[in-house]
């Protein structure tokens, strides 16, 4: 297998490119720089990942989606919604609302549409995304029938018709964490915070953080990565 990842910086990213470093070539990572928040911490994550996995990383600016995106991920008028680990543990929906909150015009589409433009012309067979059963609950850009779809598409749109897929498909985060694990991923990396941060750690609010908290308590390693997130004291 030779595959283009997605690398975010973040937990799913993260893994993906451990095991697709596990199982082939990893011809080149992108990241995509669409004016977020968290641009700078999620981009030094991904450079760190890169550098410790001893892959090429191409930084793609989308300055156009940041000009038309509203939403909290990127405007700074706008606050991410505050979802808590303790509020996903008593398994408490999560609103419509808050996921229009953070939803951005269209990315993963976008995303997977320039992969695919690099998987053809360097040779690359595979587009290896961080999509989990977790998150497709909640956005249906992370759902197998999105990737389904996004095939059927790219059987038309490229002559050499590379796949989109994830390892992760079926997986909650915990069970990433667990892959992470058993690939020794380097978990000290990573950056998985819709925020800038505080006081230079994730913000252990927002509902990126509150999932990745739940996923390493959840499964016993914590301590692991405690020391990354920001924890008010009692």
């Amino acid at each position: 297998m030779k595959s283009i990842v997605l690398l975010s910086g973040g937990l799913d990213s993260l893994v993906s490119v451990a095991q697709a470093k596990n199982e082939g070539e990893v011809m080149l990572a992108l990241f995509f720089d669409y004016g977020q928040k968290s641009l700078a911490k999620e981009k030094a994550a991904a450079e760190g990942i890169a550098k410790y996995y001893e892959i090429p990383l191409r930084t793609i600016r989308l300055d156009w989606l940041q000009e038309i995106t509203k939403t909290a991920l990127v405007d700074k008028k706008a606050q991410v919604p505050v979802i808590t680990e303790v509020m996903l543990g008593r398994q408490l929906e999560i609103k419509q609302e808050g996921s229009k909150a953070v939803w951005v015009p269209n990315r993963n589409s976008v995303f997977l549409s320039i992969a695919a433009s690099f998987a053809e012309s360097m040779g690359a067979d595979t587009i290896i995304a961080g999509f989990n059963s977790e998150e497709a609950a909640t956005f249906p850009d992370n759902s197998l029938q999105f990737v389904n779809i996004e095939n059927q598409l790219l059987r038309l749109s490229t002559l050499s018709k590379p796949k989109v897929m994830s390892f992760h498909q079926s997986y909650n985060k915990g069970g990433i964490v667990n892959i992470g694990i058993k690939l020794k991923a380097p978990f000290d990396l990573m950056w998985s915070c819709y925020n800038a941060g505080r006081s230079g750690k994730m913000c252990s609010r927002c509902e990126s953080c509150a999932r990745t908290i739940r996923a390493f308590k959840q499964t016993g390693n914590w301590e692991m990565v405690k020391e990354k997130f920001y924890i008010e004291e009692e």
